[in-house]
């Protein structure tokens, strides 16, 4: 039964992928950035306070490059959901014929609206992705602050570690949103591209389908029997 329970939805997660949320997870997660921002706050660094400053200003880009990484992808993904979608809807009138068998018009009858489905639900993630978020930066207002403390190096660096920790939650939540928007814009392509091989190769399946039945007009032989 668990297999079978897990074997269904591995093939849900394969036709519609979902974020699930783990509140469990996220309770957890916040009590130990709390625990991490008072640990920071109370942290000593003048036994090497440049090499402190110097791994804080690290973790803060590198923060900061995961947040420009994921917009940009959200950007890149927008454009191409854009031109796919002229492309799209083109193919609505070849979807079905007089010349198009049943089968094969509602095979890409039902291609084409998940294609639709999954372009869409990619263009809903990568704008949720842009979506306006608080983010806590280094202002010169904290530059100013740190340099009336004793140590302003260290004071600089414990302001760079909370704001990278204030601003996890944010970024994680981003690259979840990219993450869930390239597994859709995939299945779109993939659908697209099955769609595209499907009406190609049909005719050639029809004239072979053809070619192959038997004549269903009568024989001489029966005529003249009849």
């Amino acid at each position: 039964m668990n297999f079978k329970e897990f074997h269904l939805r591995d093939v849900q997660e394969i036709i519609w992928p979902v974020l699930s949320k783990d509140e469990e997870g996220d309770r957890v997660e916040a009590q130990i950035f709390d625990k991490l921002r008072s640990a920071i706050n109370s942290a000593d660094f003048r036994k090497d306070t440049d090499a402190a400053l110097d791994e804080a200003r690290r973790i803060y880009d590198a923060e900061a490059e995961r947040r420009r990484g994921a917009d940009n992808k959200a950007g890149i993904y927008l454009a191409a959901i854009t031109a796919l979608i002229p492309v799209l809807a083109s193919l609505v009138a070849n979807l079905w014929s007089e010349k198009t068998s049943a089968l094969i018009g509602g095979l890409t009858l039902v291609i084409f609206v998940f294609s639709t489905l999954y372009l869409v639900r990619a263009g809903g993630w990568a704008f949720k992705t842009l979506k306006v978020a608080i983010s806590n930066q280094t202002s010169p207002g904290d530059i100013f602050v740190s340099w009336k403390k004793p140590n302003p190096k260290q004071e600089l660096a414990k302001q760079l570690c909370r704001s990278v920790i204030s601003n996890y939650r944010g970024v994680n939540n981003k690259v979840a949103c990219i993450t869930m928007a390239h597994q859709f814009l995939l299945r779109a392509f993939l659908t697209f591209a099955l769609l595209l091989a499907i009406q190609a190769i049909s005719p050639i399946g029809q004239a072979a389908t053809k070619s192959l039945l038997p004549d269903a007009r009568p024989s001489p032989s029966t005529r003249a029997f009849a």
